[in-house]
């Protein structure tokens, strides 16, 4: 993370306007090689990690400040970001569409900080703990689950953060549909985050309630995991358990592991994603099984390069599996 002093100069004004503004990112690209059992394989060029920030703070006296940020996905594979089969481009995407190289498609908000903890307003992130398992550059073992790591960031949303004591944190958030324009798109959401960092090892548990205005009813999502760190040694348990307006159930859970030597980082995931059960008592045979193993070599403090092979194995037999394999480059700034 750099921090720079950005010089606005103004035509129309006698004098120039700082501001101390902390701009920050993370961009890779990775060749792909996907195959499915039964067919051949495909390899692409495709964005792995990819985003800019541009954050800032004032101070407000009597130990209040003002903060916002403004957060933009990067896709540096694809930088027009067309797509030939529905000609999404950032111009005519849905509002909440998170887009790639789109104007603060991320997390970006304004908001207010000071001992009460943090008040902030905008397209914010509403499950701000999930994912922890995912800790490969792209296509964890959990790529392919339906319920893990399922926060997205939503418009018109507002969310208070509480301070940390002895450890603990907890978020809440509300928010208000994600279009103003399209009434079946207004679902209200309220989601609780919960966390405690202690001496080597965390635990978090997220959970969100979803109301569906089409079917007048509500989902509820909710995922915890637990962290370990042993000196050079890594590992992370996840668990979620959703069950959506129509009543379907769905769970999983997980495993990550990562051992640091030196430059050299290995790493192993591990997600098993049980069948859908229906609301009528039915139960879908489309649960599976994914594991993840690659390597990743630092090259400086901030350059990265690595390979990782992720396999998915699907319980139904008429469902072909899946393979993909990549190698990648990144860096952060």
């Amino acid at each position: 993370m750099k921090k720079l002093i950005v010089l606005a100069t103004l035509a129309a004004l006698p004098a120039a306007a700082m501001a101390d503004v902390v701009i920050s990112g993370n961009l890779a690209v990775g060749i792909v090689n996907t195959k499915t059992s039964g067919e051949g394989s495909q390899t692409t060029e495709d964005r792995t990690s990819g985003e800019i920030k541009f954050a800032g703070k004032e101070d407000l006296g009597n130990g209040l400040k003002s903060i916002w940020q403004i957060a933009t996905k990067i896709d540096l594979a694809d930088s027009k970001n067309y797509d030939p089969a529905n000609a999404l481009t950032a111009k005519n995407a849905p509002k909440n569409a998170d887009v790639g190289n789109a104007w603060a498609t991320r997390e970006s908000f304004v908001g207010l900080q000071g001992d009460f903890g943090t008040v902030k307003l905008g397209n914010i992130y509403d499950m701000p703990t999930s994912g922890q398992l995912a800790i490969f550059e792209d296509l964890s073992a959990t790529y392919d689950s339906a319920i893990y790591d399922a926060g997205t960031r939503v418009n018109n949303t507002i969310a208070y953060v509480s301070p940390s004591i002895a450890g603990f944190t907890a978020t809440v958030q509300h928010s208000f549909g994600a279009s103003k324009a399209d009434e079946a798109a207004k679902n209200h959401a309220q989601t609780l985050s919960l966390a405690y960092e202690g001496e080597g090892f965390g635990v978090s548990y997220d959970g969100r309630r979803t109301k569906d205005s089409t079917l007048d009813k509500t989902g509820k999502l909710h995922e915890l995991n637990a962290s370990v760190s042993l000196d050079a040694l890594s590992l992370v348990a996840g668990y979620a358990n959703a069950k959506d307006a129509a009543g379907d159930k769905r769970s999983g859970y997980g495993l990550s592991a990562s051992y640091a030597m030196g430059n050299l980082t290995p790493k192993f995931g591990f997600w098993k994603e049980g069948d859908l059960k229906e609301a009528d008592g039915d139960r879908v045979n489309d649960g599976h099984k994914a594991f993840t193993v690659g390597v990743e070599y630092a090259l400086s403090k901030r350059t990265r390069a690595g390979a990782q092979i992720t396999k998915v194995n699907y319980d139904d037999n008429d469902t072909a599996n899946l393979r993909r394999a990549m190698v990648y480059l990144g860096t952060k700034f």
